[in-house]
């Protein structure tokens, strides 16, 4: 990890879906995330934005997301931490 982040983390959002293309261009906004994915989800299931987190260390990350849902109001949410990277690649550009 040459940027020296060594904690990743999924970040499962509970966004009502009327505020969800507020919330996602909101949350885009914030440099910390990577990666910020509307998704379709199964009935029961209320998280619906997934953002990617990264930083230094677990505790520094999570104090990211704290700050994140006191700026967007929202609090419910998950932290999925990454345990090990299986693949990383990118995807090559074709013209």
């Amino acid at each position: 990890r040459a940027l020296g982040y060594t904690a990743n983390a999924l970040v499962l959002w509970a966004v009502p879906e009327e505020q969800v293309e507020e919330m996602g261009r909101l949350m885009a906004s914030f440099p910390e995330i990577t990666h910020c994915y509307h998704r379709q989800v199964p009935p029961g299931w209320s998280y619906n934005l997934f953002t990617m987190i990264h930083a230094p260390n677990r505790d520094l990350c999570m104090e990211k997301i704290r700050r994140i849902a006191r700026k967007t109001g929202i609090d419910d949410y998950q932290v999925l931490f990454s345990t090990h990277e299986c693949k990383k690649t990118s995807i090559p550009c074709e013209l």
